[in-house]
């Protein structure tokens, strides 16, 4: 039987890590509160990563699937041409009081009507955007789209931000599984930091499970299985970043934490809280017993949890 550093190890192998870029980026606008952040922390990005082109949104409700006597009435009195040119107008005043005009960066906005995640994702697709964002308020999604159910479907990367984040990049926390799900992302927390002015500092952290004893004959205390285990978990650490990542490994810090109680979601964020962390990179899958999901579990309930910080969810 395989050791875990020796599973580790057993897969892909290293690869040169290139600058992250933005080709086509989309942002969802809620034209509320909730922009006044997103649109801060994009400007950051965008004045940090260079960025090719991006694609604004507002979707607004369908006047024929409004059924009371107002939405009827308003369909007769006023044309969607009319609202549409008036949204147009708000984004632009919007997106030019809060963006710079970064050198060699396209923008475009647009309004549609619909459903605001299922248009979200046409556009997405139509344009081929390989950074989907959207702003969160806090303990609600005013423009009718959850941060889980985008990272689910979305073709590309996500980035949510919550409404409560610093516009600052100085530490980056990766969980870690050994899955190549957790490489990738770790791959792109990497290429995120070659593309700062300031390298931040890349924590990636694995959360283990302590397992039931009482169902094992072993002849070792709890005390000597807890230091086998973490000894195990930290080799296969060492063997994930020399298989992986050997030029950069000097570049990121380790932490291992031992899982006393479920909740795996809950001790990344209380993690992530206490180390201050301005961005969370995680792919969308992990090791899963479903692997039919689209969205790892762990993901998802971060996600749902998540009010403070930055999280890019990589496919």
């Amino acid at each position: 039987m395989m050791s875990l550093s020796q599973a580790t190890m057993s897969t892909s192998k290293s690869q040169k890590i290139e600058p992250f870029q933005i080709r086509q980026g989309m942002l969802a606008l809620e034209l509320g509160s909730t922009d006044n952040k997103t649109l801060e922390y994009l400007d950051f990005l965008t004045g940090q990563v260079p960025t090719g082109a991006i694609y604004f949104l507002h979707v607004l409700p369908r006047f024929d699937v409004l059924n009371s006597m107002l939405g009827r009435e308003a369909e007769g009195m006023i044309s969607n041409y009319e609202i549409n040119d008036e949204v147009v107008t708000k984004m632009d005043r919007e997106i030019r009081a809060r963006m710079s005009t970064h050198e060699g960066m396209h923008v475009e906005f647009d309004v549609k009507e619909g459903s605001p995640l299922e248009q979200l994702l046409e556009d997405a697709k139509d344009v081929n955007a390989d950074l989907v964002i959207i702003g969160q308020k806090s303990g609600v999604s005013r423009h009718g789209i959850l941060a889980k159910n985008l990272a689910r479907r979305a073709p590309g990367n996500t980035l949510i931000v919550p409404d409560r984040s610093k516009v600052q990049l100085k530490r980056i926390l990766v969980p870690i599984d050994f899955s190549p799900h957790s490489i990738n992302a770790m791959r792109n927390a990497l290429a995120l930091n070659e593309s700062l002015e300031t390298p931040a500092e890349i924590v990636a952290v694995n959360i283990y499970e302590m397992p039931n004893l009482s169902v094992y004959k072993i002849q070792r205390t709890r005390a000597q299985f807890e230091k086998m285990l973490r000894k195990d978990h930290e080799e296969a650490f060492e063997a994930f970043l020399n298989t992986h990542f050997p030029d950069q490994k000097e570049q990121i810090r380790i932490e291992l934490i031992m899982q006393e109680a479920p909740g795996i979601a809950q001790y990344l964020m209380e993690f992530a809280t206490a180390e201050e962390a301005d961005m969370i990179v995680m792919g969308a899958k992990g090791h899963s017993k479903v692997e039919l999901l689209l969205l790892g579990s762990v993901t998802e309930k971060l996600l749902a949890i998540n009010e403070y910080i930055p999280t890019l969810v990589v496919k």
